[in-house]
């Protein structure tokens, strides 16, 4: 396999990695106004998606509340070291099953 070839398996066997990470949510990273009545009383934890660096937040003001979607706050730089940790992680698992 040459190195062009084995770089995009791993990209592709990322970015599959990185789309299946949204369904790590979690709502402990922050908080968000839910609603535009009752001043602090709608402040709520913001679901979060994505590992091992959140990059998709439940924004409030267009979504349909604690559910991530395509119209949420996606964050690149996040999504960019999510893509590089798979990335490494996909590069190392290939190194061990040559080394075998």
């Amino acid at each position: 396999m040459t190195n062009g070839c084995a770089a995009v398996i791993r990209l592709a066997a990322a970015l599959v990695l990185v789309g299946i990470s949204v369904g790590v949510q979690d709502d402990t990273g922050g908080v968000a106004v839910y609603g535009s009545e009752g001043g602090l009383s709608q402040v709520r934890p913001r679901i979060e998606g994505g590992w091992p660096a959140p990059f998709l937040a439940d924004d409030p003001a267009t979504s349909v509340p604690h559910k991530l979607g395509a119209e949420d706050v996606f964050r690149p730089g996040a999504f960019l070291a999510d893509l590089a940790f798979w990335y490494l992680l996909v590069g190392a698992f290939l190194w061990l099953l040559r080394r075998r």
